[in-house]
Order: C-alpha cells, then sequence, then structure tokens
C-alpha cells in the first residue's frame, strides 16, 4: 500500500470541500509525509475521514492487568517501522485499518507485540 493510493482513494470518493481545500494532501490525512511507502500513522482528520470508508480495528492500549499502558518512543517507532497501512494512536486506543494486523495484536498484545518486533530488528 502506497499513501499516495490512499490519498487518491480518498479525493475520488470523498464530496464536497476537503480541509477546506478541493482535494486532499498527504499532510493532511498522514502525521509523516517524507516517504510514500512507510510511516503510515495518521493524523486525528486523517483517522475520522479513514473511519467513513474503511473498517477500522480499536484496540485498547492496556496491559495484561488491564492497567493503561504508557506508549513509549520505542512503541512509536515499532508501530512506525512494522506497520505497512494507515493506524492512529491515541492515549486510550490503537485503531488499526488492516485485519491481520488487527488480530495479532489483539491475541497477544500490544506491549508484547512490540516487543516480539522489537527482538526481530534486532536480529536482522
Amino acid at each position: 500500500m502506497l499513501k499516495s493510493e490512499v490519498i487518491k482513494y480518498l479525493n475520488a470518493n470523498t464530496k464536497g470541500r476537503k480541509a477546506g481545500r478541493k482535494e486532499f494532501r498527504v499532510n493532511d490525512i498522514f502525521i509523516s509525509s517524507s516517504s510514500d511507502k512507510e510511516n503510515f500513522r495518521l493524523t486525528s482528520f486523517g483517522s475520522n475521514i479513514l473511519a467513513k470508508h474503511f473498517k477500522e480495528y480499536r484496540i485498547p492500549i492496556k496491559t495484561d492487568a488491564g492497567m493503561k499502558l504508557e506508549k513509549s518512543g520505542k512503541m512509536v517507532l515499532i508501530l512506525d517501522r512494522y506497520l505497512n497501512s494507515p493506524y492512529y494512536s491515541s492515549r486510550a486506543y490503537l485503531k488499526l485499518y488492516e485485519e491481520s494486523v488487527a488480530a495479532q495484536i489483539s491475541l497477544i498484545g500490544l506491549e508484547d507485540w512490540v516487543e516480539a518486533k522489537d527482538k526481530i530488528s534486532k536480529i536482522n
């Protein structure tokens, strides 16, 4: 998936004015516009727009004991590196738009998923 493909789809399938303009730009939807193939973290506005067009999967950000999980810089970097589809992260939940990744994180938990990906990155 490419960011430009998402923007093209949204511009073709959204009626009316978009962010005060005739069409969306990458910076309206994604936090980072430096690369078309990575860093799919969404802005709040981008999350709201994508929710109108795609199915979203909400995953609460909690530890195994049900306590609130503190997001760290490492977590954000791992999410940016390994999520190749749009996602939105708030204090309370993670919104994903890819079913397979949402299922993985739901099954093993966000904290364990991040740790597993971190270990993989250290091996490579």
